[in-house]
């Protein structure tokens, strides 16, 4: 391979990623390297700046929330894989693994690398605690299990609440990068039975996004379940943080839970997953996942397309998992050393199920400002519901 232009891969900086694609482009012939930046960091060099068209990169590892918008401006290229598509494709990944990196052409922008979707993560050591249940009965009313629908959520959130003793009721990432405090925001509009976008309107006027504010509001500023320093904390640290024993539950992305598979961590062996908590329209899991896509600038769209199909095999897609990242494929999921790995991996079908996911709309980028301001002034200024009502206003001029 003497000569041959080294392929550049740039994602966003995880533990998890670091160690797959070390293994990973270690482990192949085709000379490669990669790059991890900060997710905001990601998301301006990629969006707002050239990342994607001026050469630098033959490789990106996007969250799905930015493709329809990088597609419509033509900084992403259709995969050509040519007769040789990767391993399994399609029917290894499960359909709402390849709905959203499909363009509005019908032509496939990306292949799952990274999956999510939310699960309900807790510690199995307290709610089977004989004591803790007596205990949580006696107070509540009810037994103790998993929570299966938010009031249960709040109710276990104030029970295990112990900040003297380093234990919170729950954890929430509070830092305002446009992630998980937005996904947060839209898994409880959704689970009561609201909609972002009705008719064309903004749909942040209703009882149900009412409910979803002051559901949050509640979380951080009245019943004080979540520790106040979360106010920074990103989803990665927010996972770090439970896998550290300090909160009892957490709504978070599935693959936190394999945090907690190392043996030296405080949690090792002691969680458990379960479906989000359920509002009075159901269960609803937010699906948002991190694939591999060629951007436009790159040098050669055929050797990117080849190095993707090379990182997506079942073989590669196990070494993800174990590396701390989440396996995408169906076949990788029912593989022993995955589920051996975590918890979530035997519910993961089922809970795409109840998957949502972000509305296809390449003015995501500005409709997800709003939606990230709001939350930042829900978590850091207790603002509420006047936040919610700037949003409406913000997003009722957005859309027209």
């Amino acid at each position: 391979m003497a000569g041959t232009t080294v392929l550049k891969v740039l994602g966003r900086k995880f533990d998890g990623f670091e160690r797959a694609f070390t293994a990973q482009l270690g482990a192949i012939a085709e000379p490669a390297a990669f790059e991890l930046a900060e997710i905001g960091d990601l998301q301006r060099i990629v969006l707002d700046e050239d990342g994607a068209t001026s050469g630098d990169y033959d490789v990106l590892l996007l969250i799905t929330d930015w493709l329809p918008s990088l597609i419509e401006s033509g900084k992403l290229v259709p995969l050509d894989f040519g007769d040789t598509p990767p391993e399994g494709w399609p029917s290894a990944w499960v359909p709402s693994l390849r709905a959203l990196q499909t363009g509005p052409d019908g032509r496939n922008y990306g292949v799952a690398y990274h999956d999510g979707p939310m699960l309900l993560i807790y510690r199995k050591d307290l709610y089977e605690s004989e004591a803790e249940q007596a205990g949580f009965r006696e107070r509540f009313g009810y037994p103790l299990a998993p929570a299966t629908t938010w009031a249960e959520f709040r109710d276990q959130a104030l029970w295990f609440d112990r900040p003297a003793e380093g234990l919170r009721g729950t954890v929430q990432a509070g830092f305002p990068d446009e992630h998980n405090n937005v996904y947060d925001f839209l898994t409880h509009l959704w689970s009561r039975g609201g909609e972002l976008i009705v008719g064309g309107k903004s749909g942040l006027d209703s009882p149900a996004a009412r409910e979803a504010i002051a559901f949050l509001h509640d979380l951080w500023h009245v019943s004080k379940v979540v520790d106040p320093a979360a106010a920074r904390w990103d989803s990665v640290e927010s996972g770090v943080r439970f896998a550290a024993g300090e909160a009892a539950m957490m709504v978070n992305w599935c693959g936190f839970a394999a945090l907690s598979a190392e043996k030296y961590s405080p949690t090792h062996g002691l969680v458990g997953c379960a479906p989000t908590p359920s509002g009075l329209a159901g269960a609803v899991t937010i699906n948002a996942y991190w694939v591999l896509a060629v951007p436009a600038g790159a040098e050669d769209p055929r050797r990117s397309a080849d190095l993707i199909r090379r990182l997506t095999t079942h073989e590669m897609d196990v070494r993800t998992a174990l590396a701390g990242g989440s396996a995408t494929r169906r076949d990788s999921w029912a593989a022993p050393e995955v589920q051996a790995v975590a918890p979530y991996y035997a519910v993961l079908e089922a809970a795409h199920g109840s998957a949502r996911s972000l509305p296809a709309d390449p003015r995501w980028p500005r409709i997800g400002a709003i939606l990230n301001e709001m939350m930042r002034a829900v978590v850091v200024d207790a603002a509420g519901e006047q936040a919610l009502g700037r949003a409406h206003e913000e997003l009722t001029a957005l859309l027209g």
